[in-house]
């Protein structure tokens, strides 16, 4: 029987506990957010109309929010909700009568994650402004919230 042999092994930190915030290492959150990319880009593959191609780009950014959430990473999270909502705009636009909009199923979707990045940002007045400075989530919210 063979004994066998072990090496120093080379270990490195990937991922740490602050406090109650997970932090990856940067290599790591890069990869992740490759593999995001990665799951847009095919999205953005699919021959199918535009308003298909927005949702399942949303639905990208969304999932990419809620891993971001798991672990603690607010600011990264709000980010990738905004983005969920904002790739609602990318559909058609449909004739309304008085304004081209986006199909209903898209418009929902774009409240439901404005919201949720709102939700998000909770009390921390950083987060909100982060919202509050991009003009076009800004516009597009107060043109789409129901009144």
């Amino acid at each position: 029987m063979k004994t066998m042999q072990t090496g120093k092994a080379n270990y490195r930190l990937a991922a740490r506990l602050r406090e109650n915030e997970f932090w990856l290492a940067s290599d790591v959150r890069k990869a992740v957010e490759d593999e995001h990319l990665r799951a847009v880009r095919r999205a953005e593959g699919l021959r199918c109309l535009a308003d298909r191609r927005a949702f399942a780009e949303s639905v990208e950014w969304e999932r990419l929010g809620d891993f971001f959430l798991r672990i603690g990473s607010r600011t990264s999270a709000v980010r990738a909700y905004r983005d969920a909502a904002l790739a609602c705009l990318d559909g058609d636009y449909y004739d309304h009568g008085t304004e081209m909009l986006p199909c209903r199923f898209l418009r929902l979707r774009y409240l439901r994650m404005a919201e949720t990045a709102a939700a998000c940002c909770g009390s921390d007045a950083r987060l909100r402004a982060l919202l509050a400075d991009d003009s076009l989530f800004r516009e597009e919210y107060l043109r789409f919230a129901p009144v």
